[in-house]
């Protein structure tokens, strides 16, 4: 229903604008008019069609607060998880806000209210374009001379190309045009006993409408009333629409030569006899509709209206403008926007339970919502605006990247990527003595537990496949090497911070020892020495062995 709604705003107003600009030339031609209010139509019917295709650019009618029932509290403070001596770290996800799904009762109702709606307007017009079909099949082409003639006449002034047939009703009273590529017109019994002047009249009506392809117009139209039936502004529009749609056709029988006092007459003497036989109403163009004629007699009786037809070049720049805003109106971003997506490891597999955590860096505001068993995860509709989305699992590093909401909805999936060992040793030393005291961690692994690997095979045979992911058992160090101060450096007082990155592999071993922050190259050598002597029992990525990433502070002091 929010996406009915959006659309609705949209095409009101385009529709709104087109009714603006059609009544600022009311001093010109009702062909001018009518173009503009065709135009409009077409552009109002191209908004949602623009939506899908067009960049969004948003429109931010003021700042956006989010509140919530749970409150607001300080941003999740970075965590660590202690792994023996190691500690493998990942940064929590931020939240200070839940976002709840928009579900209520009367979104659903109103939504099956519009579908009803729609359903039964476009049933009534479907009721009226099979009668005119049905009618249509039931009459016969007239056969009088005057008729025929008049009409190839008139034809061949307007230059219509396209077949036209005249056909006479049974009823006593329609008189309507419609069809595209083979127009009928369609007259009442009374038409054949008509003289010739008010034949031409009627035709030259008639054949006007044809030849602007307003029966077209009409129904577009009406179809764009039907999705909207609710919207009193495409009422409106409508019915100006018809009435302009009228009043051109009249101005092209008074460019003809018809005088206008007399052209009048003829209208409400036709009024007069169709609507004594209640003439069926159709969705197509009628000469002597009642609803509009008044309007129509003192606008033909008016000297000073203008009715010269629509140039090609007016027409140009009244057609470019408002697809122009109709281009404008669909991009422009102020509805909601749902995102969707999925969370993956590094394994390409999906991470139930993840914390997804959705942020709004200029109004603070914070969304948090849990991946399903699958790794999918929604928010449901937010202002269209820049937002930062981030996923956080234990054991792996937060996955962060900016977002634009626009449009209708956005699909933007997370990859996480494995979490980095961190492990800091203190390394001290005394000038006046040749002994080397070394401190470790106090939590390092005890002599019991040295080299055995048999608790990671133990969780490798238990482990079961499946078909999530993020399920990591961090490995544990089962050999300690002690770094070795220097002794001539550590007489000379020369201490500092080393700062290592080194590759874990699959079967426990140090693979690679990289300095990252170099202190002395003495002091560089001895860290990397006794780091490339540790060994782990092994980690596990979702039942498979895998490596690891470990970032090692050692701090060499003397006392």
């Amino acid at each position: 229903m929010t996406l009915v709604l959006d659309g609705t705003l949209k095409v009101s107003l385009v529709v709104i604008i087109g009714l603006a600009l059609a009544s600022l030339l009311r001093e010109r031609s009702a062909a001018l008019r009518h173009w503009v209010l065709a135009t409009t139509i077409a552009a109002a019917m191209a908004v949602p069609l623009l939506e899908l295709m067009l960049p969004a650019w948003n429109v931010r009618p003021g700042r956006f607060t989010a509140t919530s029932s749970q409150g607001v509290g300080p941003a999740a403070p970075e965590t660590s998880v202690p792994v023996g001596p190691i500690e493998f770290t990942e940064r929590a996800a931020a939240a200070n806000q839940t976002a709840e799904p928009i579900s209520d009762g009367a979104a659903r109702w109103l939504g099956s209210l519009w579908m009803i709606g729609a359903a039964l307007s476009l049933l009534m017009l479907g009721i009226g374009l099979s009668r005119l079909f049905w009618i249509a099949s039931r009459a016969e082409r007239v056969q009088a001379e005057n008729w025929r003639r008049i009409a190839d006449e008139i034809g061949r002034a307007l230059d219509l190309r396209r077949p036209l047939t005249l056909l006479q009703s049974p009823h006593p009273s329609l008189l309507v045009t419609w069809g595209l590529m083979r127009p009928k017109v369609i007259i009442p019994r009374a038409a054949l006993d008509w003289d010739d002047e008010r034949i031409r009249i009627v035709l030259r009506h008639e054949l006007a409408h044809i030849r602007r392809g307003d029966w077209l117009v009409q129904l577009a139209g009406e179809l764009l009333r039907a999705a909207y039936w609710f919207n009193p502004i495409l009422w409106i529009a409508c019915a100006r629409l018809r009435l302009e749609s009228e009043r051109a056709c009249d101005d092209e029988v008074l460019s003809d030569g018809v005088d206008a006092p007399e052209y009048a007459t003829h209208l409400l003497e036709l009024a007069r006899a169709l609507k004594a036989e209640h003439a069926p109403r159709l969705p197509a163009p009628a000469v002597a509709r009642s609803s509009s004629l008044e309007r129509r007699i003192r606008a033909m009786l008016d000297v000073k209206i203008t009715r010269t037809p629509t140039t090609r070049a007016v027409r140009f720049l009244t057609g470019a403008a408002l697809l122009t805003v109709a281009v404008a109106v669909a991009s422009a971003q102020t509805g909601p926007v749902k995102l969707t997506g999925t969370i993956y490891d590094p394994t390409g597999a999906p991470v139930p339970e993840a914390t997804i955590v959705l942020s709004n860096p200029t109004t603070q505001a914070k969304y948090e919502v849990k991946s399903n068993a699958t790794g999918y995860f929604e928010f449901v509709p937010l202002p269209a605006d820049s937002y930062v989305l981030a996923g956080a699992v234990p054991g792996f590093k937060k996955s962060e990247e900016p977002v634009t909401l626009s449009g209708k909805s956005v699909n933007r999936d997370l990859r996480l990527t494995l979490g980095e060992l961190q492990e800091t040793i203190s390394v001290r030393g005394t000038r006046e003595t040749s002994e080397v005291p070394v401190e470790v961690a106090p939590d390092g692994p005890s002599p019991a537990r040295k080299y055995d690997r048999s608790g990671f095979q133990r969780a490798l045979e238990n482990c079961k496949a499946s078909t999530t992911g993020g399920r990591i058992r961090p490995p544990s160090k089962i050999k300690d090497v002690k770094p070795v101060y220097p002794a001539n450096l550590r007489a000379a007082g020369v201490g500092g911070q080393v700062l290592l990155q080194a590759t874990i592999a699959t079967d426990g071993t140090v693979r690679e020892a990289t300095v990252v922050k170099s202190v002395h190259p003495d002091l560089d050598a001895a860290a990397v020495e006794a780091v490339r002597g540790w060994l782990f029992d092994g980690t596990l990525l979702n039942c498979a062995p895998t490596e690891v990433t470990m970032n090692v502070r050692i701090d060499f002091a003397v006392q």
